[in-house]
């Protein structure tokens, strides 16, 4: 019985694939935004329209907060345009209602404890929140292995943070207790860490010695700067605050197929390998490894929720006070 489920599901599944490429052709065309640097995008979306060659990809890049915005204006001018969003701000898009609800046959690779439960949007990668430190700078003996070792006054002007970690901020608040982590964050914060825009930018700070310790940084965004020879490395604490960054289809999309055959493709094995390999990703499939593979081997995912609305503008305001005194 088992089995003739099995085989009845993929052959759905292809059946389903087949028809989803055919329209795509048809349609010819994906309009496909996303937060995905052009270099780092690149590569992928060759890829892509190498083996699908009737379907041209127009890629429009922009910050996850422009890319919301854009995708509100169109729906307000009922001139829609895009038909994939790639983005943290996928979220937003979905809450306002603007997503089909649809799950790739690929998602049966996904890692379960990534997925959507509304089933509209489909996990494309992860960021995961680390503690990063500079080699040179922190001896073996003095490279904390808690938050909690961050409070020691020897770090005071010695550490550094983004000024936009929200998801990770509410994220320790639900596994230690509200009360316990604002307690943490305050001790931490006494040691009067940096405050800085961006992860790629604290992770520059922290591999060219200027802050010696950030408090916490993306997983990938270490690992790039490993592989580029900086002197850096990371502490993972369990559980590792993670945020799934997803592909969302829009349920007005002018290139429907087209939208569906991308998402099932970047979210298959090979699309999933290609992220890994040409912008370090971390990818959401179990038969997938990250590279290094220490990125999430061994460690316990603790998916933090996107904040919208008045809860995150609640966040915002206590994030500041505590790390910024206003």
């Amino acid at each position: 019985m088992f089995l003739t489920l099995l085989l009845f599901s993929a052959t759905s599944s292809a059946q389903e694939i087949k028809a989803i490429e055919e329209g795509a052709k048809k349609e010819g065309r994906l309009n496909l935004y996303g937060s995905m640097r052009e270099d780092e995008a690149k590569p992928v979306l060759d890829t892509f329209e190498k083996k699908y060659p009737g379907v041209k990809i127009d890629y429009f890049r922009s910050s996850d907060e422009k890319l919301a915005s854009r995708i509100l204006a169109e729906a307000k001018a009922k001139t829609y345009n895009f038909d994939a969003l790639i983005s943290s701000g996928s979220w937003d898009v979905k809450n306002l209602g603007m997503t089909l609800k649809w799950s790739p046959p690929s998602a049966s690779g996904i890692n379960p404890d990534l997925l959507d439960p509304d089933g509209m949007g489909t996990p494309v990668y992860i960021n995961t929140n680390v503690m990063q430190y500079n080699t040179r700078l922190v001896a073996k003996a003095d490279v904390p292995k808690s938050y909690e070792d961050l409070t020691h006054p020897k770090w005071k002007g010695k550490l550094c943070l983004e000024d936009s970690d929200f998801e990770w901020f509410v994220g320790l608040q639900a596994s230690m207790g509200k009360e316990k982590a604002l307690d943490l964050f305050k001790r931490i914060a006494a040691n009067q860490p940096a405050i800085r825009n961006g992860h790629g930018l604290l992770s520059d700070l922290v591999s060219a010695g200027e802050c010696p310790v950030a408090v916490s940084n993306y997983g990938n965004q270490v690992a790039r700067a490993q592989k580029k020879g900086a002197p850096t490395d990371f502490v993972a604490v369990n559980p590792v605050v993670t945020l799934v960054v997803p592909a969302v289809v829009s349920k007005n999309a002018p290139h429907l197929n087209a939208a569906k055959l991308y998402v099932n493709w970047i979210t298959s094995k090979e699309g999933q390998e290609l992220i890994v390999k040409n912008g370090g990703r971390i990818p959401v499939r179990v038969d997938v490894d990250p590279d290094p593979p220490r990125l999430t081997k061994g460690l316990k995912l603790q998916v933090s929720k996107r904040l919208v609305g008045k809860e995150l503008k609640d966040v915002q305001a206590l994030y500041r006070q505590i790390w910024q005194g206003r």
